[in-house]
């Protein structure tokens, strides 16, 4: 990733160092939010006086407030304008307050971004429409509302959207993320897939990866993706579904015995409350137009798509089952200091430069 050195300069000239510089840079570009432990895992150091400094600098220059959700388990905000000005992004929303679901989204993007480094992420939405337009002549109706592309796309999202160097031939290609981090359905993820497949028919090759926490739903978006935008097992599917139907009607004779035996194989293999819908609307003539099935594969040959699903920590020992939502009365707001560059920052109260790493 590309960071200009007079941002990194505006940030040192608050009084953070380059570590703190280039961590701060990330989170406010990115996501607005992070924890202390990934902090410690950027600057590659221990909890103690490493993390309190930087605390102490945010907290006296007023840079950043903290929301705890469990005791000994703190988030920090980025929330101060000067900071953002500072690095040439004062419009963007990451300093604005969120609720609980969009931080925790927030915290699992940087995470991402912290591990692969090497990437070259986009930092807008308007970086990213015109990468598409530039680069693949992609129209620019298609990130407008129209017709035929109703909403548009807009990349409101804001998952991670980047140009990487995947192995072993580390040839650029764009990838794109699907961070799910509360895994309750595949509703959104099909939503997803839907809003973005127009874009990805094309792109002559990219990557996907579908991040979430362990006992996500990384099979159902493994299938949902190869149906909906590769159009790979469609004549299988249908085949499924016909042989199931007559089996659960009782139509046994109807099959034969390569029938039963691709049905049990089918079964193993289609699983997933995903299946499961389709499989109900398919019963009923109700599957939706953009996925009705047929013989014909919808792949394009000539095209490289690469799945990835990728496990991640998660962040739940910092909000456990909590549903408190930011500023709901748990949070700690910023001490007063100087908010420009070369202003000293305030001594902090002394209870939180003793827990700092809360």
């Amino acid at each position: 990733m590309t960071i200009y050195e007079s941002q990194l300069a505006n940030l040192r000239a608050f009084g953070y160092t380059e570590v703190e510089a280039r961590f701060l840079y990330l989170v406010a570009t990115h996501s607005g939010y992070f924890t202390v432990k990934q902090f410690l895992d950027f600057a590659g150091a221990k909890s103690g006086k490493r993390n309190a400094r930087l605390v102490e600098k945010l907290f006296g220059l007023g840079h950043a407030s903290a929301q705890r959700y469990r005791r000994g388990s703190m988030v920090y905000h980025m929330h101060s304008r000067p900071i953002y000005d500072a690095i040439g992004k004062a419009d963007l929303r990451n300093r604005r307050g969120h609720q609980l679901e969009y931080i925790k989204a927030r915290l699992m993007a940087l995470d991402y971004i912290l591990a692969n480094p090497e990437d070259d992420y986009f930092e807008t939405a308007e970086a990213k429409r015109k990468y598409f337009i530039e680069r693949f002549n992609v129209p620019e109706s298609l990130f407008a509302p129209s017709e035929e592309h109703r909403s548009g796309i807009t990349f409101a999202d804001k998952f991670p959207l980047c140009v990487a160097y995947p192995a072993p031939c580390y040839m650029p290609v764009v990838a794109f993320t699907y961070l799910d981090h509360e895994h309750r359905g595949m509703d959104a993820y099909i939503g997803h897939l839907r809003t973005y497949r127009p874009l990805w028919g094309l792109l002559p090759s990219f990557q996907f990866l579908y991040i979430s926490t362990e006992g996500g739903l990384q099979k159902d978006a493994a299938q949902l993706f190869s149906l909906y935008v590769e159009g790979r097992g469609l004549s299988d599917l249908v085949r499924y579904f016909d042989l199931q139907i007559k089996w659960d009607n009782k139509q046994y004779g109807l099959l034969t015995e390569q029938d039963v035996l691709f049905l049990s194989d089918s079964r193993k293999r289609y699983t997933g409350e995903s299946m499961g819908t389709l499989y109900y609307l398919w019963n009923r003539n109700q599957l939706p137009n953009d996925i009705q099935i047929t013989a014909a594969e919808k792949a394009l040959p000539t095209q490289k798509i690469l799945f990835r699903s990728l496990t991640v920590r998660g962040h739940e020992g910092i909000f456990g089952r909590t549903t408190r939502r930011w500023g709901d009365g748990w949070q700690i707001r910023e001490l007063e200091g100087a908010s420009s560059p070369g202003g000293s920052p305030s001594r902090p109260t002394q209870n939180l430069q003793r827990r700092a790493d809360m």
